[in-house]
């Protein structure tokens, strides 16, 4: 991650030093915090809510294997003494079963949404970028860059709040 942040500084650095500027003009640059435009983005909250839906049943069914995968070992382990060779040896299997098909159902909950988070995030992220390129066309700046990726910046050049608004969907 920091190799990545390293490589975006020397990149904007280098935009920065190769841009022509004149005697008589200034490099308008302007500076964005992408944690903030996320978290306030109206569009982030509605996709986290779309995905709490879209996952609710295969969550709740999670839920209910890893109950019955509790149940069964606490059977097991409660009349262990009592139970016939067979018998336990039959409820050790349904309890490995069980916790395989959980261990499998968490991977895959895990997994999918994973992939359906990204392609949320990928979304809002078209949007934030569209959204930094107007303000910039409408500011007429000549340089925008992440607040991460650089060690200093004053709150003036801040231009986040502006790419929020952007973002935005209007009252």
């Amino acid at each position: 991650m920091k190799l990545i942040k390293n490589a975006l500084v020397a990149l904007s650095l280098l935009a920065a030093s190769t841009m022509p500027v004149s005697a008589n003009a200034e490099l308008k640059i302007g500076v964005i915090d992408m944690r903030a435009i996320i978290n306030s983005a109206p569009q982030a909250k509605e996709a986290m809510e779309k995905l709490k839906k879209e996952f609710k049943a295969r969550e709740d069914k999670i839920v209910s294997a890893e109950k019955s995968y509790k149940e069964k070992a606490e059977k097991l382990q409660r009349n262990t003494a009592v139970m016939s060779e067979a018998e336990k040896g039959k409820l050790e299997k349904d309890v490995m079963t069980s916790q395989r098909d959980l261990q499998r159902l968490q991977a895959e909950f895990r997994e999918d949404a994973a992939i359906r988070q990204q392609e949320e995030m990928k979304k809002i992220m078209d949007k934030i970028n569209v959204a930094v390129e107007d303000v910039a066309k409408k500011e007429k700046y000549d340089l925008i860059i992440h607040k991460d990726v650089v060690p200093f910046a004053a709150k003036t050049v801040d231009v986040t709040d502006k790419v929020i608004k952007a973002i935005s969907p209007q009252a």
